[in-house]
């Protein structure tokens, strides 16, 4: 048996099996006619426009023209994105009856519609489903701390796992985050919020007056299982499918009962048209309304792309690339796989790049040739041979989100000289583009989700020398279809699969869907690009990773911490580790080390409660600073009431104070204080406990008064023991809110740092290692270098 045809049957008896139960829908009054033209109305409702086109439900052609209508977004303020729920309502209305206006066949008949809508868009709803707040755009970056919160507070929960294998990091596009920000910061939003759901749900209830979810968007967007919560509730399982225990961890068991609680496949029929909906659409009332799924996956169906092995690429500004696979397996550097979804029976895994179209825009404009057509630039640049002769470039203009996700990567031309043109740096970035996709393929294949094709669509389907280097680089054919609105056509193929016109979505997407071309590899020049890949490209990101690094560092403002000298983190011995005895030796030790900084623990007993966590006092910190006038003195100041000691300690010779946060009574005291460290002339830093939440001080940081941030990966107190993992998120976080905000703190980890650990934690500007560099086993000053070298080498550094 094919194999493709052997997945067709498994995806059409799976798919009955899950529709069953809505079988209720075909109740509905059929409106496919058994003698004319049956037409189904496609809409996809994205970022800036809904657009409407009518297809035929047979063969798919269009029928008319596509109609758009604009609303408006509102960014109340930065990273935040906003659009009003009843915008799309109007707009639809707008959009369907132009393009139902545009059908020239008067014997045409409409027998079904489904809507496409952008993934992620909140909306709050009130017990008579009436918008509390405008919604959540998909793009809206408000719930960037919650995402390290939910990070922290579950992580190893099962339902993580679809974001890199449960390491993260967790977009605050996503459901969960976004909920968490209404239930924290608008509370009186999320108690009288019956209903969260999306734009999708949204206006499927406007339509037909069943508030459900589509089980794509909730598998790929909102932690659940794709093929679990399609089942009916029962009372040992009263929420199929859903994250109940991430809810728990959270502190928001509700939103389980908040979010709806029937969840259909796509293609399912919802219900048919009120008269409402009716009237405001210009449709016959009980018009059969199909679900539909998000944008850029209900376009995976308009590209024919529901077999195992083969891939979407979705190019425009930035590359998505979705791998239709028969297994969920998931890992690090990939999102996903998502079980049941797109359809049920099988599953799909994410990788994607940040900055692709939007490079070459830049490009034709920088180089001077915007009155230059791109046809002009392609044929210019098909006349250099690969690999530019000598130029590379990276892509990574925006930061990398996948197979290594990182904020701070940026791009790079290297290897220029006088010989180069135009056509060589415009050759270059293309290249570039599609080096970047190989390696996100890549890092699919080696999650376990085999590649056989490439389907691709959007803006690089116009350029015949990109279509072909994407696949000599990937060394995979790529199929361009016919239609280029994908996500409409996947509208379409839904609404004729949900109403009966094909049997099963693969009968559906046979018939409406044609390849345009197909660009084989070029047995010639796809073994010189991987070599030039395995030689070059892939190495290429890691040498410039850390001077991009320490550049973006450097724009966040302070050059203390972020000169490209500094390009390894501190190491700071912590005198806690030190033989007390011999503290004048031993603070000598450090110096002839050469390390720059010694960090100091002030513990009282009283804010540790432990008699034995009693240590130093100002005329030790004294007798420390007589002993190494050039050093930098790090106090960590773990006492109650630390106010008392700034004078003291300030006299002492202390450069940094740093308090413990969870010895503070309220923000209101944090803040008091570090005022007064800092009119004092100290630099004031904040320490952090393992089981502390990062984000709890955003607002804090946000008042400028903080120098430092010691993250401790111990409990404080005592030395040698084992670090704790916890403040990895927390470091990430750290990292991406200072280059985010543009502040200028330091970031510290303190405990558990050895050889091992160091890797984990080379993104921070300070580690503090106790007893690893006190009992080196050679000296100490060999145990400051060997951690130095460990940092400086490390694959995960920045």
């Amino acid at each position: 048996m094919p194999l493709r045809l052997h997945w067709a049957i498994l995806i059409v008896l799976a798919f009955s099996v899950s529709i069953s139960e809505g079988s209720s829908s075909a109740q509905l009054k059929s409106f496919v006619s058994k003698t004319g033209s049956n037409v189904v109305i496609g809409v996809d409702g994205g970022t800036e426009s809904i657009r409407a086109c009518c297809f035929d439900a047979e063969t798919g052609a269009v029928v008319g023209k596509s109609c758009a209508s604009a609303y408006k977004t509102y960014h109340p303020q930065p990273g935040w994105a906003e659009q009003m729920p009843q915008d799309w309502w109007e707009n639809l209305g707008e959009a369907v009856r132009g393009a139902v206006a545009s059908i020239s066949d008067s014997d045409s008949n409409i027998c079904g519609i489904c809507i496409d809508t952008t993934c992620c868009s909140v909306v709050a709803l009130d017990a008579n489903k009436e918008p509390l707040r405008p919604s959540l755009l998909w793009m809206d970056a408000r719930s960037a701390a919650q995402t390290v919160e939910v990070m922290e507070k579950c992580k190893g929960d099962p339902a993580l796992e679809v974001n890199s294998g449960g390491n993260g990091p967790l977009s605050a596009e996503w459901m969960t985050p976004k909920s968490l920000w209404i239930r924290q910061n608008e509370p009186e939003i999320w108690d009288k919020a019956d209903t969260i759901c999306e734009y999708q749900d949204y206006i499927n209830y406007k339509m037909t007056g069943k508030m459900v979810a589509s089980s794509c968007n909730a598998a790929a967007r909102w932690h659940w299982d794709g093929e679990e919560c399609i089942n009916e509730s029962t009372e040992d399982d009263p929420f199929p499918g859903r994250p109940t225990s991430l809810y728990e961890k959270l502190g928001i068991p509700e939103l389980a009962s908040k979010l709806p609680t029937i969840c259909l496949p796509m293609g399912s029929l919802i219900g048919g048209l009120t008269e409402d909906a009716a009237e405001h659409l210009n449709l016959p009332v009980g018009l059969p309304v199909c679900q539909g799924g998000p944008d850029a996956f209900v376009g995976m169906i308009g590209l024919g792309c529901i077999y195992p092995g083969q891939l979407c690429l979705i190019t425009g500004s930035s590359h998505l690339h979705c791998v239709v696979s028969s297994l969920p397996h998931r890992s690090a550097g990939i999102w996903g796989a998502y079980r049941g979804a797109p359809l049920p029976g099988i599953n799909f895994a994410e990788g994607g790049q940040s900055s692709t179209g939007s490079i070459m825009f830049w490009a034709r404009k920088v180089l001077g040739a915007e009155e230059v057509d791109y046809a002009t630039l392609d044929s210019e640049a098909e006349k250099i041979p690969p690999g530019c002769e000598g130029l590379v470039a990276l892509e990574t203009f925006q930061g990398s989100r996948t197979p290594e996700t990182d904020a701070l990567a940026r791009g790079a031309l290297l290897g220029l000289s006088l010989s180069h043109t135009r056509a060589h740096i415009w050759r270059a970035f293309m290249e570039a583009v599609c080096y970047g996709t190989r390696g996100c393929v890549e890092g699919l294949e080696k999650a376990g989700h085999a590649c056989e094709e490439i389907i691709i669509a959007g803006g690089a389907t116009r350029s015949k020398l990109w279509l072909q280097m994407h696949a000599d680089v990937t060394g995979k054919p790529v199929v361009v279809c016919e239609n280029s609105e994908a996500p409409l056509l996947g509208s379409a193929i839904l609404a004729s699969y949900g109403v009966g016109v094909h049997g099963c979505i693969s009968d559906a997407v046979k018939a409406m869907v044609r390849t345009k071309m197909r660009v084989e590899p070029s047995s010639e020049l796809s073994p010189e690009y991987t070599n030039l890949y395995n030689s070059i490209y892939s190495k290429v990101g890691q040498c410039v990773k850390p001077i991009s690094h320490a550049i973006a560092r450097l724009r966040g403002g302070d050059s203390s911490y972020a000169s490209v000298s500094e390009i390894a983190p501190i190491i700071s011995p912590s005198l806690l580790a030190c033989d007390f005895a011999n503290m004048k030796a031993e603070v000598l030790r450090c110096v002839k080390a050469g390390a720059p900084r010694l960090h100091v623990d002030i513990f009282d007993s009283v804010a540790l409660d432990s008699p034995w966590a009693f240590t130093f006092g100002p005329q030790m910190v004294k007798a420390i600073r007589d002993c190494s006038p050039d050093a930098i003195l790090d106090l960590h100041m773990c006492v109650y009431k630390p106010a008392r000691f700034v004078d003291a300690m300030k006299e002492a010779g202390a450069d940094r104070f740093i308090f413990q946060f969870e010895a503070m009574a309220d923000e209101a005291e944090v803040l008091e204080l570090a005022k007064r460290i800092t009119d004092a002339g100290m630099k004031c830093g904040i320490s952090i406990n393992p089981a502390t939440s990062v984000s709890t001080l955003d607002s804090i940081l946000a008042s400028g008064l903080i120098s430092v941030v010691n993250l401790l990966a111990v409990e404080p107190g005592f030395g040698g023991q084992k670090f704790n993992t916890v403040i990895l998120v927390k470091l990430e976080h750290l990292v991406q809110l200072r280059q985010e905000k543009g502040y200028s703190f330091e970031i510290g980890v303190d405990g558990g740092v050895n050889e091992k650990t160091v890797p984990q934690v080379a993104k921070a500007d300070v580690l503090v290692a106790g007893t690893y560099v006190f009992r080196h086993p050679v000296s100490l000053s060999q145990g400051v270098m060997d951690l130095s070298t460990a940092a400086k080498s490390s694959t995960a550094y920045f």
